[in-house]
């Protein structure tokens, strides 16, 4: 989920604020190896291969460190990328083995690089969504360093390319480089928002400018790319988990935002927070109910397990394109509530669901979540319309959503297929401003 980086926990009145932070972005500008698609594990792989082809040189530590420290010492003729680092490893080749290597040798080092050079594009997990999203509402641009050639080829076999309207390669990524840049392009600071997952050449230079980066941790970093947690300090950034995240983060088109990942709603009795994996063993206890895994979708399983909760608890934890809280009811998790949203031209609206532990049924507290939640679903999320759908046998959550002020608005005959039985589906909802 979402982290703003050296700032303290927002309230609600700064939250509010924090969605109309990215209202003036224009231009979103993308870091491309490791943020749009794989590059360094293939570097990687290919130093293993190299690891094991100079084994009866050095042992694989002493490679690691002195391939690097040519690399380091190359960039300045070399520059990033592919052929630079193969120039790096032949190199190194040399120099550890006392002269001694053999052209055949060099020549397997020389086809490493050209497979490297060959390797398929994988766009990363949620690129090409988030890429299809964020067009219609902004102009997209690619700012990414290395080897002109092969970045061109990276683009182009990427199938994304169309959808940038500028892409920059570069030698290096500093500030006197994004300056010249976004001059370059005629392009304002704070019109601007940089994507990477590079610490060092995405986020930290824009943030010395005055910009705003979201950084996307790639679970392998380059060493020469790591910077220590101390020279991040100070810097105002948004961590996000994965670029999916962007999407609301940016909210492009009024969608709703991550900026509720830190909400505690106060009621009366009970609050609605975060989940924490801690409560796995109050959600399995609670949830392990048949008479509220009859009034829910197949999904919500009887028996309900600790694993059971495990997986749901993570899942809430790393949900997207939902919203959801854990209702806690005397130091426990005792219930869950959540907005599901809807996208495309449903995207003011999103669905509610909820349960509840029958050792609280009868308190006002469901019907009190439910209230929070709507209340949370227009004031912080920009939302319009708030629906619910339940089994028409479900006299007591028709009852929680009409005391929360939802309208039936209709049923689906027979519309779900629950325990061997057809029931009809009734259908609820409610609009800003009709909330009591």
């Amino acid at each position: 989920m979402g982290f703003r980086k050296a700032c303290v926990k927002s309230s609600a009145l700064d939250r509010r604020n924090g969605m109309k932070k990215y209202r003036h972005i224009r231009t979103i500008a993308f870091d491309a190896d490791d943020t749009l698609w794989v590059n360094e594990p293939i570097f990687q792989q290919t130093q293993e291969k190299l690891k094991a082809l100079l084994a009866p040189y050095v042992n694989p530590a002493e490679l690691d460190e002195r391939l690097y420290e040519t690399e380091r010492k190359n960039l300045h003729l070399f520059g990033y990328g592919v052929k630079g680092f193969t120039l790096s490893m032949i190199e190194t080749a040399v120099q550890l083995s006392g002269g001694l290597v053999d052209g055949r040798t060099i020549h397997q080092i020389i086809g490493m690089g050209k497979e490297m050079l060959e390797h398929p594009i994988e766009l990363l997990d949620g690129v090409q969504e988030t890429i299809e999203a964020l067009a219609p509402f902004y102009e997209l641009m690619i700012i990414t360093k290395g080897d002109l050639f092969d970045q061109e080829s990276k683009i182009a076999r990427s199938g994304l390319a169309e959808r940038f309207h500028r892409i920059e390669i570069l030698s290096e990524k500093d500030e006197d480089t994004y300056q010249r840049v976004f001059r370059r392009n005629g392009l304002k600071m704070e019109q601007v928002l940089m994507v990477g997952n590079s610490l060092k050449s995405d986020i930290l230079p824009v943030c010395r400018l005055g910009g705003k980066a979201v950084y996307i941790p790639y679970h392998t970093t380059w060493v020469h790319e790591q910077v220590a947690s101390q020279q991040a300090e100070g810097f105002v950034y948004e961590e996000i988990g994965n670029l999916r995240q962007l999407i609301r983060l940016l909210n492009p088109g009024q969608r709703p935002a991550l900026d509720d990942t830190e909400l505690l709603i106060e009621g009366d009795g009970f609050r609605l927070r975060r989940f924490a994996r801690s409560d796995v063993g109050s959600v399995a206890r609670h949830a392990n109910n048949i008479r509220i895994a009859t009034r829910l979708q197949d999904r919500f399983p009887h028996p309900y397990t600790e694993e059971d909760a495990r997986s749901f608890i993570d899942y809430a934890i790393q949900a997207e394109m939902e919203s959801i809280f854990a209702i806690e009811v005397d130091g426990q998790a005792a219930g869950s509530i959540g907005l599901i949203f809807q996208q495309d031209v449903y995207r003011k609206s999103a669905e509610l669901g909820y349960w509840l532990g029958e050792s609280y049924w009868g308190r006002g507290i469901a019907t009190a979540a439910v209230r929070a939640m709507v209340q949370h679903a227009f004031s912080e999320l920009g939302l319009h319309r708030v629906s619910a759908r339940i089994f028409a046998d479900n006299a007591a959550s028709r009852r929680v959503l009409e005391k929360a002020g939802f309208a039936l608005e209709g049923a689906a005959r027979q519309a779900v297929e629950k325990n061997g039985r057809l029931l009809d589906v009734l259908n609820f909802g409610i609009l800003a401003g009709e909330q009591g």
